[in-house]
């Protein structure tokens, strides 16, 4: 009960200052020293002695009236009562009353005032006196007085000795209070320091307190006091210990772990200490210090105090929090970044090994049957489609990361592009004896707004994973048609009975180049972009993509894919949308039979316009031909033609002018535009400027018979023969059949001389125009003519592909990237590769018997340019740098020699390590140019890959044969070329 009452009282003083409750503490001591002297009787009782005069005063009243009384003359006894009433103010009046009761003198109206009480009794304000008359009592006198003391419910307060007390204790708590704020404001150490200091000290943005050798507060500056959100006087006097300190690593330390206790203890300074203190305006959070003890020292090198500086480090703490976490993130996204590009190297390789070894099976003449031979080209078509893919993913990647990703959202049947993709991925499915099967799950509607080309690529993403990572059971696709006032939307299900995730890797699953895990490329392939492509794609058509999965029971893909406004549009049932599919490839398996028509073909590389002359002449459709936009413009001006193929970048009129002025003129009919910029984009590009369409190139020849069908109102004739069912086709994925290894230094060879003889002019123009255009790209690379670069990079990437040399297109679509980006390295060593292939093309003609013994026999090159040279960036005119050239290059010579010996002996181990030294000198030589190829090499030695080495150690010899060997300083002026 008693702490009950004075724990508000403590927290009351405790708010207050030290002043204040020092004052309060002498005050009560004087109060309790009066007190004291009171109960002792050392202060005069002022009602005791009121009491004892009126008392005096009675008796003498009573003596001298009893003398009046005997005498019965007791007019005298009332006029001296009277005068004794009118001459003393605290008596108010006065009677005589007999022994029977009855008042015979009344002064002052005592009668009526006087309260009767007990006989011979008195109280503080009536006084009886008894009167005797020959020893007996007669009666007496009353006498009724003012209170000698307050009376009523305040009347202690009203006590004299209580007044007295309390008008000391205020008076000396005011005297104390007054003096003790002139002595303080002596003895306090921080008013010790001029007001100019403590200004200079309150500007300080480090919190600073001076503790005294009991560790209490004597001074904080303004810094100190926002810290803590407290007055500077409120913290006067304080113990530090008073805050909830804690240290780094440890909340409750002992007393002796505090900083500055030791500096205290020790006279020496604290520096760096860590401290935390919880922050008084934001719940929860804490402030982080760096703290700085010194002591400060008095005589005999005894610490009195210390000085404590706190630095609030809680900013720069949190920041190391997040710089960390970035750290991690970008760690980890390298790490998976370089998972990602030691898979491409694998992944690139499979497909280029299936279309190389199947190649070189086909130019040996080793197709045994037709059908055989069919198998094989159908292994290299769907390998390069894979391919093809691979590249698309990086690239559509980028431009989805970069923000450069158009949705082209028109009429879009959903339910024909699943059973496009089910027909396509059907193969793959059959090639591994599992069941893809599409399961719509209600009505449908007949078409939805969307980007269909987009829906295809997640579709086909999403199942070939599925079939990919399932090997017993099969895939499902299952639709589901979802109506709600936010919006309509279709959810297609992909589910498969394979390996399945857990729910870390299912959380994962959707960042780039990320599998289940690393084993997971290196067993399955892949990039690990499908999934983020998707994902990009779905959420840019404004829906989502989600899993469900179980490890080691399958996993369950969902894409639920807004249908825009479908009022009015026809919904299918389920059996009608099955109908759909139930539709064969009957258009890939049929002779066309087209009407009289007409073709322009607009390209300025002769060999693409002598490809479509051939390509579409054999569907009996009569071909003109213009090699610029201009001559094809005057060409559509004077002949009608049905439809025409235009190409986009050409010298004198490009394709997007040519076709604003055809526009202009009123023609109408279709203008196709063919490009090697495949990046989307483009073909809205195309489209605004006026054509009807756009085909990428290199050209794909069902793709252009499908557009001239559709476009030229062809209709079939008979059936083509169909290649066996087990056979993959052309759309299909990679195949899983082993293909031999290819060795890097094969001839190059275009499909197309294999395939059909009218192609042999087209191909040996485009050998011959090819060699003239290799030496522009080594002359634009010395004048450093990035332009040009590109534009040739770009020809190259259009044509080659179209004549049937893939080799190039690949090569030629990053040097055209190169040159853009102004990298001269990269440029060279592009450039240098494009010559290794050029000098290596075989136009030969090959019967079966020929064939055979292909191997063993020289094939045709085209003619060699002149290589580029390749100089040292040194400056060679000093003699030092000259020197160091020099020998490297001779130093070159001695290594090229032990790498082909190491080559040749499988010393992959020596290789590596040959490499390794070529590409971290090379470069410090200035001879950059063989960085790269040399850290290729050096991975192609880890990796044990014959083939990748051969080629490596190719582009190396070629490099040193470039190279220029600079003449001593001092000699005659010249070059020497190595």
């Amino acid at each position: 009960m008693i702490n009950f009452i004075l724990r508000p009282i403590r927290a009351i003083l405790n708010a207050q200052s030290a002043k204040f409750r020092i004052a309060l503490g002498q005050a009560s001591i004087i109060v309790s020293l009066m007190l004291v002297a009171a109960f002792a009787g050392l202060v005069p009782d002022r009602t005791g002695a009121i009491l004892e005069g009126r008392a005096a005063m009675a008796e003498a009243i009573a003596a001298n009236s009893s003398v009046f009384i005997t005498r019965s003359d007791l007019r005298r006894v009332e006029a001296n009562l009277n005068l004794i009433v009118q001459r003393n103010p605290d008596l108010l009046s006065a009677g005589v009353r007999n022994a029977s009761g009855k008042i015979l003198a009344d002064v002052a109206n005592h009668k009526m005032h006087w309260e009767p009480i007990e006989a011979n009794t008195s109280t503080q304000t009536q006084l009886q006196v008894p009167i005797l008359e020959r020893g007996k009592l007669w009666g007496s006198i009353e006498l009724r007085f003012r209170p000698a003391a307050p009376i009523g419910d305040w009347s202690f307060f009203r006590q004299p000795l209580v007044v007295l007390i309390a008008s000391i204790g205020g008076l000396s708590f005011f005297c104390f209070y007054l003096y003790l704020g002139i002595m303080l404001k002596h003895l306090d150490p921080s008013q010790a320091i001029p007001d100019r200091v403590r200004s200079a000290l309150d500007t300080i943005a480090e919190g600073l307190l001076v503790l005294d050798a009991k560790q209490n507060i004597v001074l904080a500056n303004s810094a100190f006091e926002s810290l803590v959100d407290s007055e500077a006087d409120a913290l006067v006097g304080l113990r530090i210990a008073d805050f909830e300190w804690q240290l780094e690593n440890n909340e409750s330390p002992a007393a002796d772990e505090w900083p500055w206790y030791q500096a205290m203890q020790d006279a020496t300074s604290r520096l760096g200490v860590i401290v935390k203190l919880p922050d008084q305006s934001d719940d929860g959070k804490t402030r982080t210090f760096m703290v700085n003890c010194s002591p400060v020292m008095a005589d005999g090198e005894v610490a009195k105090g210390v000085l404590v500086s706190f630095d609030d480090i809680t900013e720069l703490e949190e920041k190391e929090v997040q710089l960390r976490l970035s750290m991690q993130m970008a760690e980890d996204a390298n790490k998976a970044k370089s998972d990602f590009l030691a898979n491409m190297s694998h992944e690139i390789r499979t497909p280029m090994n299936a279309i190389l070894g199947f190649t070189e099976i086909l130019k040996r003449g080793q197709g045994k049957t037709e059908e055989e031979s069919i198998k094989y080209l159908n292994t290299i078509s769907s390998s390069g489609e894979h391919l093809l893919g691979l590249i698309n993913d990086i690239l559509d990647l980028s431009k989805v990361e970069a923000g450069r990703m158009d949705m082209e959202i028109i009429d879009c049947e959903l339910h024909k592009v699943i059973h496009e993709v089910t027909r396509i991925m059907q193969i793959k499915a059959q090639q591994k004896n599992i069941s893809l099967e599409y399961c719509p799950r209600g009505s449908l509607p007949a078409s939805i707004h969307s980007d269909p080309s987009r829906f295809r690529q997640m579709l086909t993403n999403l199942v070939g994973n599925a079939i990919k990572f399932t090997e017993e059971g099969g895939v499902r696709i299952v639709t589901r048609y979802q109506e709600s006032p936010e919006g309509n939307s279709i959810l297609v299900e992909v589910s498969d009975t394979g390996i399945g995730m857990t729910q870390e890797q299912a959380d994962n699953v959707f960042n780039p180049f990320t599998q289940a895990d690393t084993s997971i490329s290196r067993r399955f392939g892949g990039t690990g972009l499908g999934l983020t492509i998707s994902k990009k794609f779905v959420e840019a058509l404004g829906g989502s993509i989600s899993v469900r999965s179980k490890h080691g029971e399958g996993s369950t893909f969902i894409l639920d894919i807004p249908t825009g406004d479908v009022s009015g549009v026809p919904l299918l049932s389920p059996s009608e949308l099955l109908d759909e599919g139930s539709q064969s490839e009957e258009a890939a398996n049929v002779n066309w039979e087209f009407p009289d028509s007409r073709v322009l073909v607009v390209d300025d590389g002769p060999e693409n316009r002598e490809l479509l002359q051939v390509v579409l002449g054999d569907l009996g459709l009569t071909i003109d031909t213009a090699e610029n936009g201009l001559v094809g413009t005057e060409k559509v001006a004077a002949n009608d033609y049905d439809i025409v193929l235009m190409d986009i970048n050409m010298p004198v009129m490009d394709g997007m002018q040519a076709v604003g002025v055809l526009r202009e003129r009123g023609y109408d009919k279709p203008v196709y535009a063919l490009t090697a910029n495949a990046m989307k984009g483009t073909e809205q590009e195309c489209i605004g400027a006026g054509f009807t369409g756009y085909m990428a190139k290199p050209i794909v020849i069902d793709k252009l018979i499908a557009l001239m069908v559709e476009t030229l109102g062809a209709t079939p004739a008979a059936a083509k023969p169909s290649a066996p069912a087990a056979m993959p086709v052309a759309n299909g994925a990679a195949s899983d059949v082993p293909a031999p290894e290819a060795t890097a230094l094969d001839p190059v060879r275009s499909k197309l001389l294999d395939s059909n003889d009218k192609f042999r002019p087209i191909v040996e123009k485009f050998v011959v125009r090819l060699g003239d255009q290799v030496e522009a790209f080594e002359q634009s690379w010395d004048a450093k003519d990035y332009g040009k670069l590109a534009d040739l990079a770009h020809w190259l990437k259009g044509s080659g592909g179209s004549v049937g040399f893939d080799q190039f297109s690949a090569v030629a679509a990053e040097l055209e990237v190169q040159a853009k980006a102004g990298n001269e390295v990269h440029c060279a060593e592009l450039i240098t590769e494009i010559r290794s292939k050029y000098e290596r093309i075989d136009v030969s003609e090959r019967s079966a018997d020929q064939a055979a013994i292909a191997k063993a026999s020289k094939p045709v090159r085209a003619a060699k340019a002149p290589a580029a040279t390749l100089k040292s960036s040194l400056p060679t005119s000093n003699a030092k740098f000259c020197n160091i050239v020099r020998k490297f290059i001779e130093r070159l010579d001695e290594q090229l020699d032990t790498l082909h010996l190491a080559v040749s002996k499988s010393d992959f181990n020596e290789i590596a390590n040959l490499a390794h030294w070529l590409k971290g000198s090379a470069g410090s030589v200035g001879f950059a140019a063989f960085t790269e190829p040399a850290a290729e090499l050096e991975q192609a030695a880890k990796a044990c890959d014959s083939g990748d080495i051969a080629q490596r150690v190719a582009v190396i010899e070629d490099l040193r044969q470039r190279m220029v060997v600079p003449d001593p300083v001092g000699d005659e002026p010249g070059q020497q070329s190595a």
